[in-house]
């Protein structure tokens, strides 16, 4: 990048990435330049916000996923706009993306893949997939989520048109024969944008299969939390026992685990490390259907296919797999077998980090430039995100910091990391009011070999 000019690089171009950007736009000092490095036509979009299935929209209302902590209703009032006089609460997930693409402005967008990144005296190079080298002072981890990984069970069914590793992946449900019945390993909201892409086509029969068999649990009418004492215990029992308390007070589970929110993080570092594991091991799954939940427009949509017949739930690990000489896949269970016309992974990214399906993250592991987090959840970051022994080089923002940071997959989460990664690198500065710029420009013209 220009010589004698401070620059920070930016490693995804998603929501994480498109956040960290915009923040460094409102309070970086002038002449700061920042670039992103990703492969996708646009930045802001990644996986979530990528897709252009409008029966995709998002799970939490406009309201609260706005770019800027200090106008929270800066999304819902730019979506509004958009739709009209409608104020509908669960907006088209393409609009957040197109949202974060129209606010990351101008920031330089590399349009290719970082393969390793190195650090040097003067700060950081990352290398690229086409072999080009890009110099920063510091650099920022945020590629968001990782691809699903292939369950090892189906180890033996290589990638095809009926057989779906990545369902985000372009154009990955073209192939899936007509009229045959649909397996989704995974009933996660993964799952749930799936069946609704295959419903919308009218020709399958779709069965959604994994350990516990549960779905994303709805979001009744408005979400609303209630003003939450946190659990003053630190033990895994202890808090699943105050949590049982709560709900008997208050009525109903979805304001204490909405309440509960602004404390995670808290009641995540007051644990051990075993408590932690005890936590994940018992309790993993059914947080995460408590709170990742689902509009409650593509909740009734869900049941109305479970009612039809369209839609089955199944409970089971997964065993195996084979190709029947009849036609077909068929798929062990439990202690069942599904002959079905084709697979598609919905499993969502491995929670263990040495198990990321993210090339990039296994070679920094494999090169120790940085290492696993607690319980391998993320990599080893200190509270503000600095990449451990990176002395300042590296740092991230998004869902790899989850080790140290449960809360780290939502916009807000992610937001608020972005500011405060930009307060640390510039605590002189305050935010500038500048939210909406021109169109994101894709150049080259600061790489050197």
């Amino acid at each position: 990048m220009t010589r004698g000019r401070e620059a920070v690089a930016i490693v995804g171009g998603g929501a994480a990435g498109a956040l960290t950007a915009i923040h460094i736009g409102r309070m970086a000092p002038t002449g700061v330049e920042t670039l992103i490095v990703e492969p996708r036509e646009s930045v802001g979009r990644g996986v979530a916000y990528g897709t252009v299935d409008k029966s995709h929209v998002l799970n939490v209302p406009a309201d609260r996923l706005s770019a800027f902590s200090h106008q929270p209703h800066h999304f819902a009032s730019w979506g509004w706009r958009r739709a009209g006089s409608c104020r509908e609460t669960y907006l088209p997930r393409a609009w957040f993306g197109d949202y974060l693409s129209g606010l990351a402005g101008a920031v330089e967008h590399v349009r290719d893949r970082v393969v390793d990144i190195v650090f040097s005296a003067s700060g950081v190079r990352l290398l690229l997939s086409d072999g080009r080298v890009i110099r920063a002072d510091r650099a920022v981890l945020a590629p968001g989520a990782p691809p699903p990984r292939w369950p090892a069970p189906l180890s033996c069914l290589p990638p095809s048109s009926d057989v779906v590793e990545d369902p985000w992946a372009p154009g990955a449900l073209d192939g899936i024969p007509p009229r045959l019945p649909v397996m989704l390993i995974g009933t996660g909201l993964t799952a749930v944008d799936v069946a609704l892409t295959l419903n919308a086509r009218r020709n399958h029969e779709i069965v959604a299969l994994s350990r516990h068999g549960l779905l994303p649990a709805a979001h009744l009418g408005r979400p609303g939390a209630v003003a939450i004492t946190p659990p003053p215990e630190s033990s895994a029992r202890a808090l699943v026992g105050w949590y049982r308390d709560a709900v008997a007070e208050h009525g109903d589970w979805r304001p204490v685990v909405d309440g509960l929110r602004a404390h995670t993080d808290g009641v995540w570092a007051a644990l051990t490390e075993a408590e932690r594991s005890r936590l994940l091991r018992h309790v993993h799954r059914r947080w995460e259907v408590a709170r990742h939940r689902m509009a409650p427009g593509i909740a009734a949509r869900i049941e109305d296919m479970r009612e039809s017949g369209g839609l089955t739930v199944r409970r089971g690990d997964l065993r195996g797999a084979r190709r029947n000489p009849e036609g077909g896949l068929d798929i062990a269970f439990g202690d069942g077998v599904i002959r079905t016309g084709s697979v598609i992974n919905c499993t969502g990214p491995a929670l263990d980090v040495r198990r990321s399906s993210d090339p990039l993250v296994q070679r920094l592991l494999s090169r120790q430039v940085v290492r696993p987090g607690p319980l391998n959840l993320g990599l080893d970051v200190a509270p503000d995100g600095e990449v451990v022994g990176s002395g300042g080089r590296l740092w991230v923002v998004g869902p790899l910091r989850r080790g140290q940071a449960w809360e780290t997959t939502a916009i807000p989460e992610i937001r608020s990391q972005a500011e405060a990664v930009c307060r640390t690198w510039w605590p002189e500065t305050r935010g500038r009011r500048r939210y909406v710029s021109s169109r994101t420009r894709r150049t080259t013209s600061s790489i050197s070999r």
